[in-house]
């Protein structure tokens, strides 16, 4: 015998009644959820991308100062003799100055022969040339500043600078790092929190941050850092907000 059997018409019809019910309230619990889902999701869709600028001026930690000159000689073997020579007495003069035997690393010496570009003669006692120098790589940063205005003292020697070349690096980044992005993200929010009031929404939370490169240049400009002894650090974050 069915279950059908056992009811009456007028229970089944009961029963049927309470089922389409019991599915109705299905299909609206689903429907609420389904959305508050969809509502959920298109909040979440819904950010603010914007980016942030943290800059700051320090100060470099680091310099190098390469030096080179060159000598004449009848012979390629006077005139490698000559070069150290006046190389040692370079050396002496720049110890002289307050750095250390250390700070120097010396470059290889080149030797060749001197050619009249007009096909003419060449003086027999400038007939070779050596050249070369050394780098002089420290910390004392003012002391290579000050130390590069002194041409005169190394003319004065009898040794003719041909290059004087000086870079300052600032290498400890990592010390203000966390600063530096700490204030671009701040000059995000606060770009984010504009742009929101002026569309009528509301700064949420955060959904997404990406870190630019730091950049290193000149104080007063985008490029030729090298040669400055301060610095301008400049870094870039790209954030997302969400909405509310």
């Amino acid at each position: 015998m069915s279950r059908s059997a056992l009811y009456s018409p007028k229970q089944q019809r009961g029963m049927g009644l309470l089922g389409s019910v019991v599915l109705a309230a299905g299909v609206v619990v689903a429907g609420f959820l389904m959305a508050t889902a969809v509502k959920e999701f298109r909040k979440y869709d819904q950010f603010i991308e914007v980016r942030g600028l943290a800059e700051e001026v320090v100060k470099s930690d680091k310099a190098s100062w390469t030096l080179s000159f060159s000598v004449l000689a009848e012979t390629p073997q006077a005139a490698g003799a000559s070069w150290t020579k006046q190389l040692e007495k370079l050396e002496s003069l720049v110890l002289g100055m307050g750095f250390e035997a250390s700070d120097i690393r010396r470059q290889p010496v080149t030797i060749f022969e001197n050619v009249n570009p007009n096909g003419g003669f060449v003086e027999p006692g400038k007939r070779w040339r050596a050249q070369g120098g050394f780098v002089l790589e420290t910390a004392k940063v003012d002391a290579v500043e000050q130390a590069s205005l002194k041409s005169d003292v190394f003319l004065n020697e009898g040794i003719l600078i041909e290059s004087s070349f000086i870079q300052f690096y600032f290498t400890d980044l990592n010390s203000i790092k966390p600063r530096m992005l700490k204030a671009a993200t701040d000059n995000a929010k606060e770009a984010a929190q504009t742009f929101a009031a002026d569309s009528g929404v509301k700064v949420g939370a955060l959904k997404t941050a990406t870190q630019g490169l730091f950049s290193i240049s000149a104080p007063l400009g985008d490029y030729g850092g090298e040669n400055t002894v301060m610095k301008k650090i400049r870094v870039v974050t790209k954030v997302q907000y969400l909405v509310e």
